[in-house]
């Protein structure tokens, strides 16, 4: 996927609006944090840490409010919780890169916590 398109792609925010969530939850969450991963990698290859780290940042924290979030239905929220692996290990690679894995660690405590404090099953 070229950058343009990647970002032209990305959104903001996870959108949890679909006609049929427990059909397309899957494929909604699944194609925002490829999409995420695809703009992130594109700033790895522009060498441009900060905006990478970013977007890792921004995409786990958006699908962790989302799996949290109990006004979100309970399909999204699971596959947010089932797909929060994708994020993390990009993070974890990338932390492990720039010798930071501190800062991993707390992310990775962080989701464990909320993980099942928030468990939609």
């Amino acid at each position: 996927m070229s950058s343009n398109h990647a970002q032209h792609r990305y959104h903001k925010e996870l959108s949890c609006h679909c006609l049929r969530p427990g059909l397309h939850a899957p494929m909604l969450v699944a194609d925002y944090i490829e999409t995420a991963l695809n703009v992130a990698k594109n700033f790895e290859q522009q060498r441009n840490p900060l905006l990478q780290e970013f977007y890792l940042r921004r995409t786990h924290h958006e699908i962790m409010n989302k799996m949290c979030d109990p006004l979100i239905h309970n399909a999204i929220r699971k596959q947010c919780l089932e797909q929060l692996y994708k994020p993390l290990l990009a993070l974890k690679r990338f932390y492990k890169v720039h010798n930071n894995t501190a800062q991993f660690l707390i992310l990775e405590r962080e989701a464990r916590i909320l993980s099942h404090e928030f468990n939609p099953f």
